[in-house]
């Protein structure tokens, strides 16, 4: 098990701002990684829970909303199966958190990713495919020093003369694609 705390700065592209942007970082290679998502049976405690494949790799990830940024809380696990919250360790950080009920599985949403690596943070340009829908995001993850990512992303915004309202997460989108309940729409 490891944890971080993930701080995100994330904006909705357009497809032709997508383009524009995959195409300044073609040689970067977009990645596959199918993310399948499961929510906690009570849904007023809020975590997220998503296995992501990368090739024959999975890692099954928790997100718990912090008052800034979301803690995650990552396992090296073996499969999708539902059965993984079930090991010992996944079990036991589960319990200590107060989390005894169980995680029913929603679907999967597949990104293509290209990730460039900066001094500051990762650069993540995704196509997101779920539920028949397909959407596109710029992301940049905060690696250190949390004011000048910030700076980095304002940059590329700029660059790309992109819209900065702040993107719902990938695991939000889903839920609200799927019309789920208690879901918010803001």
């Amino acid at each position: 098990m490891n944890t971080n705390l993930e701080i995100e700065y994330k904006t909705l592209l357009t497809e032709s701002q997508f383009n524009r942007i995959s195409s300044d970082y073609k040689e970067v290679p977009a990645i596959k990684q199918v993310n399948f998502y499961y929510q906690y049976a009570d849904v007023s405690k809020p975590i997220a829970a998503r296995i992501r494949q990368i090739n024959e790799t999975f890692e099954l990830t928790f997100k718990i909303k912090q008052s800034k940024g979301r803690l995650e809380v990552n396992f090296e696990v073996y499969s999708n199966d539902s059965s993984i919250f079930d090991h010992n360790d996944v079990k036991s950080f589960l319990i200590e958190n107060g989390y005894t009920q169980v995680f029913n599985y929603l679907g999967e949403l597949t990104s293509y990713r290209r990730l460039i690596k900066e001094e500051y943070g990762d650069m993540c340009i995704d196509e997101n495919h779920y539920l028949g829908k397909v959407d596109y995001e710029l992301e940049y993850e905060v690696i250190h020093d949390e004011e000048l990512a910030y700076a980095r992303y304002l940059e590329l915004v700029e660059k790309y003369n992109l819209s900065n309202e702040k993107a719902k997460t990938k695991y939000h989108r889903f839920l609200l694609c799927l019309n789920h309940p208690g879901v918010d729409e803001r």
